[in-house]
C-alpha cells in the first residue's frame, strides 16, 4: 500500500512540474519578413489572450508565452498566424497564456483576425494605416485603442468590441453581442445590421450623413437633429449636415444608438 501511495505522490509531482513550467521556458517566437509581395496578414486565434501591436520593423513576429503552439507561415501573398491550445491547458493552474503579434507600423495592406474565444487588445501606432481590417468574433472581448483603415468589417456572433478613434468606412454585423465605435471624424459610409444585440456609434458634431434606418423589431436611437426626417412605419430617415456619407441601419431585434 505504501508503495502505491508513494507512486501516486510521485506521479502528482511530475504532473505539477509538467504543467507549471516557467513561462520563459515555454516562450516561442516566430517571424516572417513583410515584402512587397505580401498583401494580407491573417490571424486565427482561439482560447488565448492576444495583443496586436505595430512597431518600426520590416517583419511580422508572433511571440507566445505559456502553453500551446503558434504557427507562422507564408502562403503566397499571405502571412498566416495560428494558435493551437493543447488539450491539457485546462490544467495550467491559473498561469496565463499570452500571445503578442507585432506587425510593421508602415504596413498598409489587409489585416484579417478570426477570434474563436479570448481577449484581444489592438495597440497600433498612429503611423499604421491599414487598407482593410476584417474582424470576426465568435466569443470574446476586443479592445481597439485607435485604428485608421480604408474600411473595417466587424462580424460578431457573441462577443464585445470596443473601438476608439476610428477613421474609415465601416461595416458591422452583430448576431448577439455588443459593438461600440467612437469616431474622431466621419470620412466614409457606415452599414450596420443587428439581429439581437447592441451597436453604439459615437460620431463627432461636424459629421455629414444621410441616415436610412429599417426596423423589424428593435430600436434606433439618434441624438442628431435630422433634416427632412421620416420616422414611423418601422423606419427612420433624414440628413444631417451636408448628407455626404451614407449610414444604413438594419435592426431585426436589438438596439442601434447614434450619439
Amino acid at each position: 500500500m505504501k508503495k502505491i501511495i508513494l507512486a501516486i505522490v510521485i506521479l502528482l509531482l511530475l504532473i505539477s512540474l509538467a504543467f507549471n513550467v516557467p513561462n520563459w521556458f515555454l516562450s516561442q517566437e516566430h517571424r516572417a519578413e513583410v515584402t512587397n509581395k505580401i498583401d494580407s496578414i491573417e490571424l486565427d486565434i482561439k482560447g488565448v489572450d492576444t495583443t496586436i501591436i505595430s512597431k518600426n520593423q520590416d517583419y511580422v513576429e508572433a511571440e507566445l508565452k505559456g502553453k500551446g503552439n503558434v504557427n507562422l507561415n507564408k502562403k503566397g501573398d499571405t502571412i498566416e498566424i495560428e494558435y493551437h491550445r493543447q488539450w491539457f491547458s485546462l490544467l495550467n493552474f491559473g498561469r496565463k497564456t499570452k500571445l503578442t503579434v507585432t506587425i510593421p507600423e508602415n504596413y498598409d495592406r489587409d489585416l484579417k483576425v478570426e477570434v474563436g474565444s479570448g481577449n484581444i487588445d489592438f495597440k497600433l501606432s498612429d503611423d499604421t494605416v491599414l487598407q482593410s481590417l476584417e474582424l470576426e468574433v465568435g466569443s470574446g472581448n476586443i479592445d481597439i485603442e485607435s485604428l485608421k483603415a480604408g474600411n473595417a468589417s466587424l462580424e460578431v456572433a457573441s462577443g464585445n468590441i470596443d473601438m476608439k478613434h476610428f477613421t474609415g468606412e465601416l461595416d458591422i454585423d452583430v448576431a448577439s453581442g455588443n459593438v461600440s465605435v467612437q469616431m474622431d471624424k466621419l470620412v466614409g459610409n457606415i452599414e450596420t445590421e443587428v439581429s439581437s444585440g447592441r451597436i453604439v456609434l459615437d460620431l463627432p458634431e461636424d459629421s455629414d450623413f444621410t441616415l436610412n434606418g429599417e426596423i423589424s423589431s428593435g430600436t434606433i436611437k439618434n441624438r442628431f437633429p435630422l433634416k427632412n426626417e421620416e420616422s414611423g412605419n418601422n423606419r427612420l430617415r433624414g440628413t444631417y449636415g451636408s448628407g455626404k456619407y451614407r449610414i444604413d441601419l438594419d435592426v431585426s431585434s436589438g438596439t442601434i444608438e447614434i450619439k
